[in-house]
């Protein structure tokens, strides 16, 4: 299969993930606009053969070379609802390169929605290492802190609050308390930071000697927001018993906000709602969600419970 054949290939695998996000949308437009883009980027930056990336599921990203560097294409695709928060990518991490925490955006064109990276080496994603859910804590924790240490974000970037938060308002829409919770939790406030919102075992990789960030959702709000590393998909099951399950709960989210330089009591007001907001959302879905899924919402009913 040619580099071309490659790239349809790819573009057709990422139809079928948007038609979830964005069902209403002109999906072959977003292919033609993303195709269009690949094109004029691998042009205008004079890029090696194009070889797509298998991982992610909204941008086209592809391993190229620029001048004989190895490089990361990403394209990022436009006309659809959430095209204003794939734009805070680049911004994100422009603004975290002094931390050396994430990769490096290298250029950009299209308003930011087509970013030309570093490629990270060996790359090897975290969820690869082989390491103990008790290490992968720790480790993203720290990567987590390193992020926040960049300072006060730029304001041009959107508020947690403002739109990426309505899906957990409407999965808590039935529980007032949890609710108010979450509204309270999103005021914006003078120590807020830039947040990864998304920083899971697949999204960061190995550099050399160290772990660095990719992919990140990129959102000001409450350092306190960013555990999704405690409700990963791949967060074993606490034990059945209930004290049992909340003291293991209360050990992970300690380790894990020690990492991660936060308050563990507010790391685990958030941990608790968002767990509890992702498994609402799944239950909401009912037979469409599928076996994998019922089984991590369950796992996230039981960490809420333990959290709460």
């Amino acid at each position: 299969m040619d580099a071309s054949e490659q790239i349809e290939r790819r573009l057709s695998e990422l139809r079928i993930r948007w038609g979830g996000f964005w069902p209403d949308d002109d999906l072959s437009a977003i292919a033609a606009d993303v195709r269009r883009r690949i094109g004029r980027a691998r042009d205008g930056w004079a890029l090696s053969e194009l070889e797509p990336l298998p991982d992610g599921h909204v941008a086209f990203a592809a391993r190229t070379e620029r001048d004989g560097e190895a490089v990361v294409l990403k394209v990022n695709p436009r006309e659809h609802p959430d095209a204003r928060d794939l734009l805070a990518e680049g911004q994100a991490l422009r603004f975290w390169e002094p931390t050396g925490a994430a990769a490096r955006l290298l250029d950009e064109r299209d308003d930011g929605f087509t970013l030309l990276l570093e490629e990270l080496r060996p790359g090897t994603p975290l969820d690869a290492a082989g390491l103990s859910w008790e290490e992968r804590l720790t480790t993203i924790g720290r990567l987590v802190a390193r992020l926040h240490r960049a300072g006060t974000p730029p304001a041009a970037l959107p508020r947690l609050g403002a739109g990426y938060a309505d899906g957990w308002r409407s999965a808590l829409a039935d529980d007032r308390p949890a609710l108010a919770e979450l509204e309270l939790l999103l005021r914006p406030d003078a120590d807020d930071l830039l947040l990864h919102a998304d920083l899971h075992g697949g999204n960061a990789l190995r550099a050399g000697d160290e772990w660095r960030a990719i992919d990140p959702h990129a959102l000001r709000g409450d350092r306190h927001a960013d555990v999704w590393a405690l409700i990963d998909p791949l967060a074993p099951a606490l034990p059945d018993a209930p004290r049992a399950a909340a003291e293991e709960a209360r050990r992970w989210l300690e380790l894990y906000a020690a990492a991660a330089e936060l308050e563990p009591e507010r790391a685990a007001a958030w941990t608790c709602l968002r767990a509890r907001a992702e498994a609402l959302a799944i239950d909401r879905d009912g037979f469409t969600a599928s076996d994998e899924d019922r089984a991590w919402a369950t796992r996230l009913h039981r960490i809420a419970n333990a959290l709460a």
